[in-house]
């Protein structure tokens, strides 16, 4: 069977069964804050992503207007031919220096070409006469006849690396030329990374190496090594988490930027620490742990108000059962329910107290009586023993003589049997040894006197206790066993001997009497013993008992007596 809990364990697991949907619902509110939360910072890093590409839309779109008024103008127009005139050249590179200098450190060189490629007028007049017809950019806009937007390239007339945008020139439906201008790349990345970073979000523009472009010094500094960078890059990782250069932890979003080699890299700071604490799962381990501290409390408590009081109760019945003495005292102040159950059992061990000493007095007075009446009736056999040897002294025939001797052992029996009774401890018991070898002395002072030799007397007899029951049938079959074994004649023997010898073995006893001496012819009415009142009442006796008896003569002409009955059983009921 399985063990059953403890009242404390039964308490703590009902309150944490009733605390266990407060945790369910605390963690399913902390995942949904924590999701929402990611939610929104994902979406937060890719709105900064989108805003990035916006402003290069932006920038893209400016540069197309740019582009748009300045190839419209005569001047430049008239320099996209092979054989430009000179002052159509100058009005042109004069054009194009005043519109860079109205976006100073925005752009690169500012040229346009003839239809082969030769540039023929450029706001640097180092650049003209290169060809650019090896560009990308020269064949997208020939091909496509519209605005493009080439690959970053490291300016031939500059030490910026640039990205160029170009028009197509025509004239009469035809290719003329066509009019481009280079973005420079710091340019392009500070102008699309915004505004200095103020907030949780940073934006930085980087190459494709990892290497920085442009961007907020705040931001960069946020920003992993560039190996990082490169290899997220070339995996196609779009978002990651790692340590900045400062050290902190960020989570980090990449935006390829549409027509270049760059990337949009938007960060925002990880919890950490301390900012960890408001965190939704941060709200549900502080859940977690009041749980625990309410059961806590509960055990405690339960410990406090209902196991140490039972524990109390406990131990002073069990004093209370083994009889000791011991006022109901607790060690501190209980609850009214607790100290109603203890008055409660308080006042039962008075009860049972006071009942205990009415029964002990009870059963004093009740050992007292019959202790009494059993030394009384000791008096009063040994009164009918002492008439019966007054008497038996009066008789001159030793026949009869002899009878009243027999009658007079019967009687010292019973006598003994009840000095016994009232000598022990328990008036219902008597040593089963012991009241053989006081009844055979008793038997054997009696006898002294007498001519014929005395045997001695070996007695041996397991130590039990025994009622009366068992005690009487026995009592009188030694007495008339040894009544017989004394009428015989002992002269001659060397040691004249009578052995009385009980043994106990696989629920049986059998008691034996036997003697060495020599009877008279007929002494035992026949070779088996039989006939006569003391056969008889061996037989009788013995049947009560629930044995038989079996009477023989030994080899010397002595007698033997050999009774076997059933063990008395070791718990003989009082009244036995």
């Amino acid at each position: 069977m399985a063990a059953r809990w403890s009242l404390r364990s039964a308490l703590l697991a009902v309150a944490a069964l009733t605390l266990l949907p407060v945790l369910g619902v605390a963690a399913w509110q902390a995942d949904r804050e924590q999701r929402g939360t990611q939610a929104s910072r994902d979406a937060s890093l890719v709105a900064a992503g989108d805003l990035v590409v916006a402003r290069y839309g932006e920038l893209l779109e400016a540069s197309r207007r740019m582009l748009s008024a300045a190839c419209t103008a005569d001047a430049v127009r008239q320099s996209a031919s092979v054989q430009p005139e000179p002052a159509d050249v100058s009005r042109c590179e004069a054009y194009f220096t005043r519109v860079l200098g109205s976006v100073p450190g925005q752009y690169s060189v500012m040229l346009v070409t003839d239809d082969q490629g030769v540039a023929r007028c450029a706001s640097q007049p180092t650049a003209v006469g290169m060809t650019l017809a090896d560009r990308d950019i020269f064949q997208k806009v020939r091909a496509e006849r519209e605005f493009a937007v080439g690959e970053q390239i490291a300016s031939r007339l500059g030490p910026n690396t640039v990205i160029p945008v170009a028009l197509p020139v025509m004239g009469e439906g035809a290719f003329r030329g066509m009019c481009s201008v280079g973005i420079t790349l710091k340019a392009l990345a500070d102008f699309s990374a915004g505004p200095p970073t103020k907030g949780a979000i940073g934006t930085v523009v980087v190459a494709r190496d990892g290497a920085t472009v442009g961007g907020d010094p705040i931001a960069m500094r946020r920003l992993p090594m560039p190996t990082r960078l490169a290899a997220s890059i070339v995996g196609g990782q779009v978002r990651f988490a790692d340590f900045g250069q400062d050290g902190q932890p960020y989570e980090f979003h990449l935006r390829a930027i549409p027509d270049s080699m760059l990337f949009a890299v938007t960060s925002m700071p990880l919890a950490d620490g301390i900012v960890s604490l408001g965190s939704p799962w941060m709200m549900f381990a502080l859940s977690a742990m009041a749980v625990v501290l309410a059961l806590l409390v509960a055990w405690l408590g339960a410990d406090r108000w209902c196991v140490q009081p039972l524990r109390y109760i406990q131990a002073f019945a069990e004093k209370v059962a083994r009889g000791e003495a011991i006022k109901f005292e607790p060690p501190h102040r209980w609850s009214p329910e607790m100290a109603s159950v203890g008055a409660g059992v308080s006042a039962m061990a008075e009860a049972i107290a006071s009942r205990e000493a009415e029964l002990r007095a009870g059963l004093e007075q009740r050992d007292h009586m019959l202790r009494e009446i059993h030394h009384r009736v000791k008096n009063n056999l040994q009164m009918i023993s002492s008439l019966l040897n007054l008497q038996a002294g009066e008789i001159r025939s030793p026949r009869i003589r002899r009878y009243f001797g027999d009658a007079q052992n019967r009687v010292l029996t019973l006598s003994i049997l009840h000095r016994h009774l009232y000598e022990r401890s328990s008036w219902s018991l008597v040593d089963f040894q012991q009241f053989i070898s006081d009844l055979v002395r008793q038997i054997s002072v009696g006898r002294r006197g007498a001519e014929r030799q005395s045997p001695r007397y070996h007695i041996r007899a397991p130590i039990m206790a025994v009622g009366p029951d068992t005690a009487i049938p026995v009592g009188l079959i030694v007495t008339e066993a040894v009544g017989i074994a004394l009428g015989h004649d002992f002269t001659g023997i060397a040691t004249p001997e009578v052995r009385i010898e009980a043994v106990e073995r696989n629920g049986q006893v059998e008691l034996v009497i036997e003697d060495n001496g020599v009877g008279k012819e007929g002494s035992m009415h026949g070779p088996d013993g039989r006939g006569g009142f003391g056969m008889s009442l061996i037989r009788g006796l013995a049947m009560q008992l629930g044995g038989e008896a079996m009477v023989s003569t030994t080899e010397g002409g002595g007698s033997r007596v050999a009774v076997t009955f059933p063990a008395p059983a070791a718990d003989e009921p009082e009244d036995a």
